[in-house]
């Protein structure tokens, strides 16, 4: 799902600025910016490959990132819409590599779309998901009453707040994250108190 964005611009930019960004821009924009606000709002930078195989670890088994894709994506980022922008660098490893972090523009561009548009991204999601219940008995229907496969399906779709608690209860790495995950488990268990008063 593609974001059209539109927000104030900085000083000195025409009053507003409409930026388009595909699902993979916003998550490469999501990953530089998570990385600042984990480092307490400081700018911090990242390798391409770096990010590669930080994306393919937290997307294990539902995506993965490839440089054929990511690096192009990196570079209209930088060159074209001006929301990052790469140094080159000596790596601890010794080569020189280009470093990207988020201009001022890219920084703005993000938090918009995570502050305005996130809790409608949700809501979408969720509304999708209950769409998709009637063609897991259609399924059933068509297949003889095999119930494997739609049952499998279902299963998928309700392990969503399981897959929640796993996420938020991964280790902590810095202060930022241990009280990110002290936040996120209280609610997720307020949540859970909800739903089982709601289902008695």
């Amino acid at each position: 799902m593609g974001k059209s964005v539109s927000f104030p611009g900085v000083k000195g930019d025409k009053p507003k600025k409409k930026i388009n960004l595909s699902p993979i821009e916003v998550l490469i924009l999501t990953q530089l910016r998570s990385r600042e606000l984990r480092n307490n709002g400081e700018p911090v930078g990242q390798y391409g490959y770096e990010m590669i195989q930080k994306l393919n670890e937290l997307f294990a088994g539902s995506w993965k990132a490839k440089s054929g894709t990511i690096y192009p994506i990196l570079s209209k980022l930088e060159q074209n819409k001006k929301l990052i922008t790469g140094e080159r660098k000596q790596s601890p490893l010794g080569p020189v590599k280009r470093v990207y972090t988020l201009e001022d523009l890219g920084r703005k561009c993000i938090d918009y779309i995570i502050y305005e548009r996130f809790e409608g991204d949700i809501e979408f999601v969720m509304r999708y998901l209950n769409m998709l219940t009637p063609f897991l008995v259609r399924h059933d229907e068509d297949n003889n009453n095999d119930r494997s496969k739609s049952d499998e399906i279902f299963e998928k779709m309700m392990s969503i707040p399981t897959k929640s608690i796993k996420i938020a209860k991964e280790e902590a790495v810095t202060i930022v994250d241990e009280a990110l995950r002290n936040r996120k488990l209280e609610s997720i268990k307020n949540q859970l108190t909800q739903i089982l008063t709601e289902i008695e």
